[in-house]
C-alpha cells in the first residue's frame, strides 16, 4: 500500500460518525491481504512521524489548554491524521493555516475546550490483522521480524514553546483560541 491509498482509506471513513469510522476503516482493512494491512501500519507510522513537533504540542495546548499528556498528544496526531492528507500536510507544513479549517473553528466555538483524539486510529490494524490471522499480536510480529517497531508516543525533541513564541508561530491559531 503506497501513501496514496493509504489517504484514500482514511479520507474514504471520513463521513461516517466518529463513533463507526474506526470500525468501517478496520472492516476495509480485513479485505484486503495481510500485506496492505501490514503496509497501512507502517504507512500511518510514517504520517504520524512529522506531527511529533514542538509545533504540534503548541497547537493542542491552544485548542485544550491545561495539562497535555503523552497519551493526549498520540491520538491527538491520530485526530489531525484523520482530517486527511491536506490537513496533514497543514499541520506540517504551515500549522497556522488550520485556523481555517472548519474542524478547528468549530473547536474554538466549543464552551469547553478539549484536545480532540482518534485513539481508535492506532488499532484498526492489528484488529484487521487478527480477524485475518487469528493471531492477536500478529501485526506486531509481522512489523518486528521486518526491523519495524511502531512508536506508542509521542516523543517530540526540542524546547516546549513559550506563550510568546506560539502567538508568533502562529498568530491565526492563537487569535482563534483566545476568543
Amino acid at each position: 500500500m503506497n501513501v496514496n491509498a493509504f489517504w484514500e482509506l482514511v479520507e474514504s471513513t471520513r463521513a461516517t460518525s466518529p463513533c463507526d469510522r474506526a470500525e468501517q476503516l478496520t472492516e476495509r482493512l480485513a479485505q484486503l491481504p495481510t500485506d496492505e494491512v501490514r503496509e497501512f501500519q507502517l504507512r500511518l507510522d510514517e504520517v504520524r512521524a512529522p506531527l511529533d513537533t514542538m509545533a504540534t504540542v503548541a497547537l493542542a495546548k491552544l485548542v485544550g489548554p491545561g495539562f497535555l499528556s503523552d497519551d493526549t498528544l498520540w491520538y491527538f496526531h491520530a485526530w489531525l491524521i484523520g482530517l486527511g492528507r491536506d490537513a496533514h500536510r497543514l499541520a506540517v507544513h504551515d500549522p497556522d493555516a488550520l485556523a481555517d479549517l472548519p474542524e478547528f473553528r468549530a473547536l474554538a466555538a466549543r464552551a469547553e475546550r478539549f484536545v480532540p483524539d482518534w485513539e481508535a486510529l492506532d488499532y484498526c490494524a492489528a484488529q484487521a490483522w487478527e480477524e485475518l490471522t487469528g493471531e492477536e499480536d500478529g501485526l506486531e510480529e509481522s512489523l518486528l521480524a521486518q526491523g519495524h517497531e511502531s512508536p506508542l508516543n509521542a516523543e517530540p525533541e526540542g524546547e516546549l514553546w513559550t506563550a510568546e513564541q506560539t502567538a508568533a508561530r502562529l498568530p491565526k491559531l492563537t487569535a482563534l483560541f483566545a476568543s
